[in-house]
């Protein structure tokens, strides 16, 4: 055993240290906003979003278990020696590698190294010198990389994987941790579902084996978030979480990630989070029957996470979720956001029971049969997302692929990790850079440290202001002319004293009646958003844009009725309309709102400018698209029995999306996005 504690003393992390008053994680709740008074059963959808800087990172340690058998020969050798070198290419200063070998027999190429100039020398040699010979001894190279791990000197605050590629079968070990890139099928997919954060990708003849290493390389080496932790905790009294008997004594849907209970809290465990990745989680509380309505506090969530080691809490306090007890909620609502999430695990369910047939035929069927079902709900990004996996899936041909493919979609949703659904902007550019790497081996793709210091000025350039996109009220019409004679004079100064004394007239009355009924004015608020899907050609035109954006009419008058006409709002991007969002007359009852839901779908889009074509460029880089919400509405509503108010009220702002993404729009922009 002393034979494995031979790693090389790593540097100190190229960072200054965890910055102690900046978040790096993002909870938000998504729930109803109003729950009946009887006794009911709600679901509040947790999402946690990494926020940090990969300029934070910390070093990784990275042990590569290699399949050289003879099945290996020829071109699946030469692929994973291509895959091999861009990874080498790619791991910084701060980070260690090790390569394990196997076919009969497990052997360690060498121990975790640091990765200096010298030693990628020696580890491209020691690449370039595997030959494939042999059986497959899966078992005994997978022991030993996770030896390699165990067994360090140095391993306090640092990230540690091992990445196995085979194309051989054999029973997986228990108890493995590792996150996994693989050629092969059940075997492996049963090692990554294992895994703690492992993910399983099955790579067919034609595909590229280096441009799967890249995306799992891209999110370990972008880990500032350790050990993260979801405590979720229900409120005595006005809500309990309820114990879901399907789900195996789980009180919330994670994915397969583990949960434990303690007294009224829930701590589900994700360990590390890759930067930009987003987690999300379903909780299921019960509600107690009350005898009036009032704001009922349901649940708190808090997340606990390590960053080189010390401990950390976001939010610093912990997050409030509250829903409206009222006698108007209905029984049969549901959030968009929870809706979205729940269509996700059924196509999750699905392809698990499809997968575990063991028939291409009746997997197909179900595969059919799901089809048809999110066929026919209303579109949002992961519905598209998830038919577009389910089409790939009805095409493969065989029980071999079709399985392999099932494993790791399943896989990746459980994990909410990787492929097109939860890929990071990250993963996507050093998914690209490997793709170039296999055309041109010769032309080395930029460093960790390069990647990192690009986002960092992509994150600087999308902080600056785009300019001033508001449109500007022009004033029209021609300066009065005035005579000069006398009796014009007297009868202004006569008709000005009248208005004057009807104007203070009318203006106690409004204030006596403003008093008396305290009327409040109507408004419009965004209450959700998001961009679900944007094709962008480089020659300036957006091809195709979905969003869908919700704008709530509120009516706050505890007396009067409130009506909305000529609503015209536009979204733009830097000064181009996008789209019209308009509706027809309605009313909003006292004390009460109405939500406007939009469904976007534009193809093709207008086509930008200059400025424009390089604004959605470093938009697109940054992983952050903004647009532009602005419009007004004629709003009318009677206080009192003869004062009738009518008002425009306009609203001007920016909404950011995080795309590519998750879509979803800042927190922060739709709560300021309000009209006044």
């Amino acid at each position: 055993m002393s034979s494995f504690a031979d790693d090389e003393p790593p540097p100190a992390n190229s960072s200054a240290g965890p910055n102690l008053i900046r978040d790096r994680l993002r909870l938000a709740a998504y729930s109803n906003d109003k729950a009946p008074l009887e006794e009911n059963t709600q679901e509040v959808l947790l999402e946690v979003t990494d926020t940090s800087s990969a300029g934070e990172r910390s070093g990784l340690d990275l042990v590569a278990v290699l399949d050289v058998s003879g099945s290996m020969y020829g071109k699946k050798l030469e692929k994973l020696k291509t895959a091999m070198k861009f990874v080498i290419s790619k791991l910084g200063p701060m980070d260690r590698l090790s390569i394990v070998s196997f076919s009969s027999y497990a052997y360690k190429q060498c121990s975790l190294c640091v990765m200096t100039a010298d030693a990628k020398e020696k580890l491209n040699d020691i690449v370039e010198r595997l030959s494939a010979n042999g059986s497959t001894n899966m078992r005994d190279g997978l022991k030993m990389g996770l030896d390699v791990l165990a067994l360090r000197q140095y391993s306090r605050g640092r990230v540690s994987s091992v990445v196995l590629m085979s194309d051989g079968c054999e029973d997986p070990p228990r108890g493995a941790s590792l996150a996994v890139d693989a050629r092969g099928q059940a075997v492996l997919g049963a090692i990554a579902s294992k895994s703690s954060g492992g993910t399983f990708h099955y790579v067919r003849d034609d595909e590229s084996l280096t441009v799967r290493f890249a995306e799992i390389l891209a999110g370990l080496l972008s880990v500032v978030v350790q050990d993260l932790e979801l405590v979720v905790s229900e409120q005595p009294g006005h809500s309990k979480i309820i114990v879901q008997e399907k789900d195996e004594g789980d009180a919330a849907e994670p994915g397969k990630y583990p949960q434990r209970r303690q007294g009224d809290k829930v701590c589900i465990s994700f360990g590390d989070l890759f930067s930009g990745e987003v987690r999300k989680v379903i909780v299921h509380l019960r509600l107690p029957a009350v005898h009036r309505g009032y704001r009922a506090p349901v649940l708190t969530a808090q997340c606990l996470y390590r960053i080189h080691g010390i401990d950390f809490r976001s939010p610093r306090e912990p997050l409030r979720c509250f829903i409206h007890r009222t006698r108007s909620a209905s029984p049969a609502a549901m959030n968009p956001k929870v809706e979205e999430e729940k269509d996700r695990l059924f196509y999750v369910q699905n392809i698990d029971e499809a997968s575990k047939t063991n028939d291409y035929d009746r997997a197909h069927g179900k595969l059919e049969e799901t089809h048809k079902v999110l066929d026919v709900k209303r579109p949002n990004r992961m519905i598209v997302i998830v038919k577009n996996e389910l089409q790939e899936l009805l095409q493969l041909k065989t029980w071999k692929d079709l399985l392999a493919s099932l494993l790791a979609y399943k896989v990746s949703h459980n994990r909410q990790r990787g492929g097109q659904a939860f890929a990071t902007p990250r993963m996507r550019r050093n998914m690209e850079q490997a793709d170039r790497f296999e055309q041109d081996p010769n032309e080395l793709p930029p460093s960790v440290d390069d990647d990192v210091k690009e986002e960092e000025e992509a994150e600087v350039a999308a902080m600056r202001p785009v300019g001033d996109q508001r449109r500007k009220p022009r004033l029209l019409g021609r300066p009065w002319e005035l005579r000069s004679s006398e009796w014009c004079v007297w009868a202004m100064v006569i008709l000005c004293t009248v208005l004057a004394i009807g104007v203070i007239i009318a203006g106690v009355a409004v204030f006596a009646v403003y008093i008396f009924f305290k009327p409040k004015m109507p408004y419009l608020v965004v209450s959700d958003a998001q961009l679900v899907m944007l094709r962008y050609d480089q020659g300036g035109t957006i091809q195709s844009l979905q969003m869908s954006i919700t704008i709530r009419a509120e009516n706050n008058n505890s007396k009067a009725d409130a009506t909305f006409s000529s609503v015209d709002l536009a979204l733009g991007f830097h000064g181009a309309d996008v789209v019209l969002l308009r509706s027809e007359p309605f009313t909003v009852p006292r004390e009460s709102s109405l939500p406007l839901p939009y469904n976007v779908a534009v193809a093709p889009g207008p086509a930008l400018d200059t400025a424009g074509m390089q604004a959605m460029d470093e938009s697109l880089k940054a992983g952050v698209v903004p647009f532009d919400l602005f419009g007004k509405a004629r709003t009318r509503w009677k206080v009192g029995v003869f004062v009738k108010i009518r008002y425009w009220t306009r609203i001007s702002c920016r909404l950011r999306f995080f795309f590519p993404g998750n879509g979803t729009v800042m927190p922060t922009d739709r709560d300021r996005c309000r009209s006044k």
